[in-house]
């Protein structure tokens, strides 16, 4: 009976473990998805407080991976290169493993502005976004 116990144990672990790897399967017509928010100079300021007030605790100010509420281990700003913002939008709308769904958090025109600002900061560091 144990060991039938420890086996179910580690095929629960073993199921789960992708989705607490972040491994997030975006379906394709979410990766499609174009930005409506246009990323605009006037739009900057407020990109960035959305960003400030609900990412920057555990992705850090400069989105990498040093927040001060829950790290994670990853840098942000070199991964969003290869991501479209329909893929970071279905990203941030639903969250996987410790990063939360925004859903309810934040409004649409706010989850396009957080991929705004992460375009932002990406660019600082040289990362350009993915081809359309």
């Amino acid at each position: 009976m144990k060991r039938s116990n420890l086996i179910l144990g580690w095929c629960l672990v073993a199921a789960a473990a992708p989705a607490l790897a972040g491994n997030w399967n975006v379906p394709t017509n979410a990766r499609n998805l174009q930005n409506p928010v246009p990323r605009i100079p006037a739009r900057a300021a407020q990109a960035a407080q959305v960003y400030a007030d609900n990412c920057v605790a555990c992705h850090g100010v400069e989105a990498a991976g040093d927040g001060t509420h829950a790290r994670v281990d990853y840098d942000l700003r070199s991964i969003v290169g290869s991501l479209t913002d329909g893929e970071l939008y279905w990203k941030i709308t639903h969250g996987v493993g410790r990063m939360p769904s925004y859903a309810g958090a934040l409004n649409d025109t706010q989850r396009w502005l957080v991929i705004n600002h992460l375009r932002v900061l990406a660019e600082r560091r040289g990362v350009e976004p993915p081809a359309p």
